[in-house]
């Protein structure tokens, strides 16, 4: 069953008000445009770790940008650096372990979700490109996903997807997620922008 219109509008002006916008929880009864364009559009949070939107359908999505994200030596510049607030960037590396996760009670029920990495090559030469990684996703209902897939080959963004599944009650709690892998050399050129946690297509 979905959420009564009333409920699931005030749970995403809540986000809003969450992310750090001065909104009303009561405009959109008089004037709706700029809350719309606000869930439509995404907010960022303050802590610029974290985005929050609303699909085409009205429901709940987010994103963990690479700052919100565990990822082993992504202090030490030699190894990692960071382009921006939102993404990380591989200098070098032979051991890619990247780590999050999220409390899905903050979903759309009942929906279908996929949790991916929004990823690319720094060029169409980097070092990592095509290499294969392994993708693990741990729900709240005890269930566990592992998957292995081939990160990106060229320097436009794509997702990985680590896994899917549904928003019920079982799935309430606390869920992590990681992308791992050990290469035999020296590898570089990947840069991570984000987890997305977003309704799937299929």
């Amino acid at each position: 069953m979905e959420q009564p219109w009333e409920m699931s509008k005030y749970r995403q002006i809540g986000f809003l008000m969450e992310a750090g916008q001065d909104v009303d929880p009561n405009e959109y009864l008089t004037d709706s445009t700029r809350i719309q364009n606000l869930l439509r559009g995404g907010v960022d949070y303050k802590d610029k770790k974290k985005r929050y939107w609303v699909d085409e359908q009205g429901r709940d999505c987010f994103a963990i940008y690479a700052r919100g994200l565990d990822i082993t030596n992504s202090d030490r510049p030699v190894y990692w650096q960071c382009d921006g607030n939102e993404m990380a960037r591989v200098v070098k590396t032979r051991w890619l372990e990247v780590r999050g996760s999220f409390w899905t009670m903050n979903l759309s029920p009942n929906v279908l979700y996929k949790v991916a990495f929004k990823l690319k090559m720094l060029t169409s030469s980097s070092t990592m490109r095509g290499q294969t990684v392994n993708l693990k996703l741990s729900l709240p209902d005890g269930t566990y996903q592992e998957r292995q897939a081939n990160l990106p080959s060229h320097d436009s963004w794509e997702e990985l997807e680590v896994g899917r599944f549904t928003m019920t009650a079982q799935n309430v709690g606390k869920m992590e997620f990681a992308m791992e892998q050990l290469f035999g050399r020296w590898r570089e050129g990947l840069i991570i922008k984000s987890v997305e946690i977003k309704a799937a297509s299929a």
